[in-house]
């Protein structure tokens, strides 16, 4: 499996108090997907020019290892690979980042989505297809596998559910402004951290008070973040995130359901634990 290696220089607004930011992560390992595409496969304007092929991320995990804030910020390996999973229907981009040689302090990793670009809407007319042949070969054999991504949905949420503790819920509204928007003027898929973000914080804020356990989802560093999406949102869209928080024996869990007009159906889930 061939594995490509840059370094980052963290800047102090890629942190947190407490850690480098989700959304940091998010962005540069979606970054590291590009540089391995054109280091190694396809870059993606040229699938989608020539090959008539685009990619939208479905799953996007965040693991934290290792605590490391902007005091300890020199720099930052990023190893990066690249999978075709499931008969290249699925890819899976998988970064680790090291302060140092040997000391992880995150990994994430996307599952990617191929999508096959019909009529005359280009990638908003989108359906799920296999990656063409001419793509998938790219790959070596050592990278194409037919499983697929092993993906934490449903079955964490439905474990936080049936185990955890319900503590406080809440909603909180949100608009899609250009600024979050892909240059198809559909949503950058990590805005969904962002806007979960913010939900937790006021929920903290407004009820933490009366419910001290929730005060851990401010003053604690999140262990990990995982994100699932379902629909699109785009430019000028309206939307709500409902918050609940839960206890469980390892802390505390946030689960974030983002939708738009029908509460009942989720456009993105986004858990955090504490």
């Amino acid at each position: 499996m061939r594995t490509l290696r840059f370094d980052l220089i963290p800047d102090a607004g890629s942190f947190t108090p407490l850690q480098l930011k989700p959304t940091f992560i998010l962005s540069s390992c979606f970054n590291a997907n590009e540089r391995w595409s054109r280091a190694y496969g396809v870059p993606h304007q040229v699938a989608v020019r020539d090959l008539q092929t685009a990619f939208v991320i479905h799953v996007a995990r965040v693991h934290y290892q290792e605590r490391h804030t902007y005091q300890d910020a020199e720099n930052l390996s990023v190893e990066v690979t690249r999978r075709a999973l499931k008969e290249g229907t699925q890819v899976e981009a998988r970064c680790i980042y090291e302060s140092q040689p040997g000391h992880t302090v995150a990994e994430a990793s996307l599952c990617i989505v191929p999508l096959s670009l019909v009529g005359e809407g280009g990638e908003l007319a989108g359906l799920p297809a296999p990656m063409p042949f001419s793509y998938l070969e790219t790959f070596e054999a050592s990278e194409r596998f037919a499983e697929g991504y092993p993906s934490p949905f449903p079955s964490a949420r439905q474990q936080i559910e049936k185990n955890g503790e319900p503590l406080a819920s809440f909603q909180h509204p949100f608009f899609l402004h250009r600024t979050h928007c892909e240059f198809v003027d559909q949503w950058f898929f990590i805005e969904a951290a962002n806007f979960a973000e913010a939900s937790r914080e006021r929920m903290v804020f407004e009820q933490g008070a009366k419910m001290p356990l929730l005060r851990r989802g401010l003053s604690l560093p999140v262990r990990e973040v995982n994100l699932l999406f379902s629909r699109p949102f785009s430019l000028f869209d309206e939307g709500r995130v409902h918050t609940r928080a839960y206890k469980l024996p390892e802390g505390v869990v946030f689960i974030h359901d983002l939708t738009k007009s029908d509460p009942s159906e989720s456009h993105a889930t986004v858990i955090e634990r504490f």
